[in-house]
């Protein structure tokens, strides 16, 4: 018979796990949770986009205002540079041009390499130079025609002195004169801002000792000659003409071995084509103020006033306006051509925000651009990892919530199944003595026993049920008092031996024709123990050896020394037990996957208590099983140490 009041409190415990549902409440709190999180993100997030939005129109107002100052510096700059095309201190690197028709003046002197128009060399009258024309070309006399020319080279007009000195030059090198060639072209150099052929006479003389070193073969000589003439052209002392600075200057390239034009000044180069480009313009009728930045090679600022008579210029290197593009504070300004091209400042790569001024609203010929590299997002950075932070706590919060959530759940649906599978099996473990104890006791009361042999065997068997009961309730007893923490053991010393004999020879009757074979050693060592709970325990271990044994099981119980140990083994023959369960068998209520299958009676907490007798007594409970190869729990007990 089933005891009605174990299996009802099963029904109900199982009634109210299926009411509790914990999972449902699991559910619901990460439901609950998350939509609290989203929400929180979601206000974050969008509290951010109006903070970057803000931000962003903040950035803005100050590059408007930024490009408005720039503008304004700029005007008021190119107004100074107006005053200064006439008279005044002029900028670093600038140049002040004043021009009348066929003539040029420039302040500083040297500032151009070359010059747009060049004033008008004197020549020689003619039929100066014939007779000594006809010595030369006609009749083949060099030394005749240098004779005839020594003359002319005393004149005192430097204009017919220059030509002659150049043409005797030449007829001495013709009659292979050569010293007194070079002594020629060395009184043509001193003779300064007379003219030879379009050229001044210095540049001449040097052109042409050059041509006779290098016919001569005279290289060191050819290359000091050579370096002085490329000097003398960067210089911007010559008042040449582009084209004539050009030809000049790859002559001396080409003397030298290398690229003299690589030692120009490029500022200069780039003033000279300015000037070439206004006086263009001027020549075209193109007359008025006007304000420009020529882009050749390095930008120029050029300012002008013209009109048909005269033109006064003033032209500087675009980096004169840099220092006014500095209004733009921590931005970056730059003025652009009518196509886009930067001519001065240097606009981001990765501009973030840009504002643009154009010619009509500047009043300038250039389009302003000013630029950030940032979009004011890091005046957020602040608040975003705030706000990041406590969203990631947040999340955080929330994982680690969930986790010892799900994990309390699954840990308490787990003992509730083992509670469950425990009551269960309590209850089918007192229905068997219970129910041969009822049918006994009925037929004694009924006297109703066939034999007084059957009566002798019913008295038998009502004392080992009564027996086998009496054990089940003590143990569930003990076992209470050691989970309640008041299970006490009385330690006394005990021979080993007789307490491990005592116990397999009480055990045999009921071992259900399982074999027993004991094997005790000689020299066992003294143990304190509490015989008792000892003997329960190695019981416990016997009575699993034999329900974990099918069929004809056959158990081995040894006693050994093991060092400074006392060893108990139960060994089976019976189905054993997988690796992963084996860290769990000792947990209360756990019983084996494959005890579940065969349906093994037990009620999961016997060797629960034989680890909490055997730690009680300082000891330790150890197991070596494999699925079909048996099991072999062995109990270490510390020796008595001697006092």
């Amino acid at each position: 018979m089933t005891d009605p009041g174990l299996c009802c409190d099963g029904r109900a415990y199982n009634l109210g796990l299926k009411m509790l549902s914990p999972r449902r409440l699991q559910g619901l709190f990460l439901t609950v949770t998350l939509l609290f999180a989203t929400a929180v993100g979601w206000l974050g997030w969008t509290l951010l986009e109006q903070d970057r939005a803000l931000a962003r129109q903040r950035r803005v107002e100050q590059l408007e205002a930024a490009a408005d100052r720039v503008a304004g510096a700029l005007y008021r700059r190119l107004e100074d540079f107006e005053e200064l095309a006439g008279a005044g201190q002029l900028p670093e690197g600038a140049v002040r041009l004043r021009a009348r028709t066929g003539s040029l003046e420039v302040w500083p002197a040297d500032g151009l390499l070359y010059y747009p128009v060049v004033p008008e060399a004197r020549t020689a009258p003619a039929g100066v130079f014939a007779a000594s024309e006809d010595l030369e070309f006609r009749r083949n006399d060099p030394d005749g025609a240098a004779a005839a020319l020594r003359q002319l080279a005393g004149s005192p007009d430097t204009g017919v002195r220059a030509a002659a000195l150049v043409r005797m030059g030449r007829n001495l090198r013709k009659a292979g004169r050569v010293a007194e060639a070079l002594h020629a072209y060395d009184q043509m150099a001193g003779m300064g801002a007379a003219t030879v052929d379009g050229l001044p006479a210095d540049l001449a003389a040097l052109e042409s000792r050059c041509a006779l070193l290098e016919q001569m073969g005279r290289r060191a000589e050819l290359r000091r000659e050579a370096e002085v003439l490329a000097r003398k052209l960067m210089s911007g002392q010559a008042r040449l003409r582009h084209a004539t600075w050009e030809s000049q200057l790859d002559q001396a390239t080409r003397w030298l071995g290398g690229d003299a034009k690589t030692r120009q000044d490029e500022g200069k180069a780039a003033l000279s084509a300015a000037a070439e480009a206004l006086w263009a313009g001027w020549e075209r009728e193109q007359f008025g103020k006007g304000r420009q930045i020529i882009a050749a090679g390095r930008p120029v600022v050029a300012v002008w006033t013209s009109n048909r008579q005269e033109l006064a210029a003033l032209l500087a290197p675009a980096a004169a306006l840099e220092s006014t593009l500095g209004e733009a504070g921590p931005f970056t300004a730059t003025l652009a051509d009518g196509e886009g091209r930067p001519l001065v400042g240097r606009s981001p790569e990765a501009a973030k925000l840009r504002v643009e001024r154009s010619p009509a609203s500047t009043k300038l010929p250039w389009t302003l651009a000013v630029a950030s590299d940032d979009d004011a997002a890091g005046e957020l950075a602040g608040r975003r990892r705030l706000l990041g932070g406590g969203f990631a706590l947040l999340v955080a919060l929330l994982a680690g919530v969930s986790f010892i959530v799900a994990r309390a759940v699954a840990k308490e649906m787990a003992v509730a199944r083992l509670q469950a599978d425990f009551v269960a099996a309590v209850s089918h473990e007192f229905r068997s003595p219970l129910s041969s104890i009822s049918q006994i006791s009925e037929l004694l009361n009924e006297d109703r026993w066939p034999s007084p042999e059957r009566k002798r065997k019913g008295y038998e068997i009502l004392s080992r049920e009564s027996a086998r009961l009496k054990r089940l309730v003590e143990g569930l007893l003990d076992f209470t008092r050691m989970e309640a923490g008041t299970a006490g053991y009385r330690l006394e010393p005990v021979q080993p031996e007789d307490l491990v004999r005592a116990v397999v020879e009480e055990f045999r009757p009921g071992a259900n024709g399982a074999t027993l074979d004991l094997k005790v050693s000689a020299d066992l060592p003294g143990i304190r123990a509490d015989g008792e709970a000892l003997r329960r325990a190695l019981w416990n271990l016997m009575e699993n050896a034999v329900k974990y044994s099918p069929g004809t099981a056959r158990v081995h119980v040894e006693a050994a020394r093991d060092g400074a140990w006392l060893a108990i083994r139960v060994r089976d023959e019976g189905m054993g037990i997988p690796a992963e369960e084996q860290s769990r068998i000792f947990q209360k209520f756990y019983r084996g996957s494959e005890a579940k299958e065969l349906k093994v009676k037990g009620t999961g907490i016997g060797l629960a208590m034989v680890r909490h007798i055997v730690e009680g007594h300082g000891g330790e409970i150890r197991v070596d099983s494999a699925p079909g190869r048996g099991s072999t729990f062995t109990i270490l007990l510390p020796e008595e140490k001697e006092t």
